[in-house]
């Protein structure tokens, strides 16, 4: 079965959840193409680079168009302007390929990728 390829927006207390159990899966089931965190500091970077993961200050910097295209953007910052943003950047490059994952989703996936695992629900709005 072909890898998922996936695009990590935020690595806050979710993202960074979602972060280890990608790595933990490995490349054969989930391929980190990339991770965007605004906190330059923060301690997951440096570990995502040396893991070949590559790192992006503006995801929309992500998103440019490639021969290789994300299929997955679980984006968890759960802040409407990003999403809206993310959604405006796809339509216009014409991508139609990417899905961008509500955090509603991101949950789901969480419990069947970590089943007994409980996964911070610190948006009060998980939605679309």
């Amino acid at each position: 079965m072909k890898p998922v390829s996936v695009l990590l927006i935020g690595l806050g207390r979710v993202g960074s959840r979602f972060y280890e159990k990608f790595r933990e899966l490995g490349e054969s089931r989930v391929r980190l193409v990339g991770v965007c965190e605004i906190d330059e500091r923060h301690p997951l970077l440096q570990r995502a680079r040396e893991g070949g993961v590559r790192v992006y200050e503006n995801f929309e910097e992500a998103l440019a168009p490639s021969d290789n295209p994300v299929d997955i953007i679980l984006d968890t910052t759960n802040i409407p302007e990003v999403k809206a943003r993310i959604r405006h950047r796809l339509e216009e490059t014409g991508n139609r390929h990417t899905v961008l994952l509500p955090l509603v989703a991101s949950y789901l996936l969480w419990h069947m990728a970590a089943p007994g695992e409980d996964l911070p629900e610190n948006h009060v709005q998980p939605g679309y």
